[in-house]
């Protein structure tokens, strides 16, 4: 027994002692639930985290998170991975650049883009650019997500060290950074400009609808089918009829159509039919109201992000 808590928690089959422990105190204190991602390889990464910290086993590093915070914030951050950087696996922005963002362009006008498990900003910043390369008049916004609070502030700040702008080319970094100090570029006032941050929770909070472009990449890869199922459903409700869905390179939707989309092309897929139903009453972010909005919302999503 842990002081603090009456009882620990019943361990199922397979687990390791005091492992139950953790993930309800973790849940109870930041709201995520561990018992939505593959318990497999939640219990490998945490184990190896437990070395890291010098923590004798599961119930131990259950105690010390339940009293210190710095130490629940050390646990969070390691679990909520960000790895992001500017134009990810390029071929796929090759094609919103080409072919995608044009003819949604064509279509709608100003453009709704929700960048969801956003990280540190880099994913939905290249959007904005691409939007801002592609038609700078327009009146095109673009809605970051993440659950973790630290990830967004830097990704409001808009300030990256070059390792992320590997794939920015020479003409875009003169046109859309600044330099601003040794091995270290702001993004433009008129990028940052195009795109809101906020607080959300895949699994639990609801969606922002009337999405012309939605990318979810790399997120759901540690799921378990349901969690996945759920959030598949629910991104497709998001979307308007005509919208696309991106998804990561080993995250294929299969059978599409149960969730109103079809194949478009790899790892990408568009809304042909169905409405909105689960998405709960979040609407998409009217211009005046997106600075209201950045400092809303709470999350529990977000481990095991190779995000882009």
């Amino acid at each position: 027994m842990v002081a603090g808590h009456s009882q620990e928690p019943q361990a199922q089959a397979g687990q390791p002692r005091g492992y139950e422990l953790l993930a309800s105190t973790f849940k109870r204190r930041t709201g995520i639930d561990l018992a939505a991602y593959k318990e497999r390889q939640m219990i490998r990464r945490l184990t190896s985290y437990l070395k890291r910290v010098d923590a004798p086993d599961f119930a131990a590093l259950a105690l010390r998170i339940a009293r210190d915070d710095e130490a629940l914030a050390h646990l969070k951050d390691y679990i909520t991975i960000n790895v992001s950087e500017f134009f990810r696996n390029p071929d796929r922005y090759a094609v919103l650049e080409s072919d995608i963002l044009p003819e949604l362009i064509r279509k709608f006008g100003a453009l709704r883009v929700w960048s969801a498990g956003c990280s540190i900003g880099a994913e939905p910043y290249s959007l904005a650019i691409l939007l801002e390369e592609l038609d700078p008049q327009g009146a095109h916004r673009v809605l970051g997500t993440d659950v973790d609070t630290g990830a967004l502030e830097e990704a409001r700040a808009g300030v990256f060290a070059a390792d992320k702008l590997r794939e920015v080319s020479p003409e875009r970094l003169e046109r859309h950074f600044t330099q601003t100090g040794v091995g270290l570029w702001q993004v433009s006032q008129r990028v940052r400009d195009r795109v809101r941050f906020r607080v959300h929770d895949l699994l639990r909070d609801p969606y922002p609808v009337g999405q012309h472009l939605i990318l979810c990449r790399n997120v759901v890869i540690y799921f378990v089918d349901e969690a996945k199922e759920e959030v598949f459903h629910k991104l497709a409700g998001a979307l308007v009829e005509g919208g696309y869905l991106m998804v990561g390179s080993t995250e294929s939707i299969f059978r599409p159509e149960r969730y109103g989309l079809q194949s478009a092309g790899s790892f990408i897929y568009r809304k042909v039919g169905g409405g909105a139903a689960g998405v709960g009453k979040f609407t998409s972010l009217p211009k005046g109201d997106a600075e209201s909005a950045d400092a809303g919302g709470r999350g529990s999503f977000g481990a095991f992000r190779a995000k882009v």
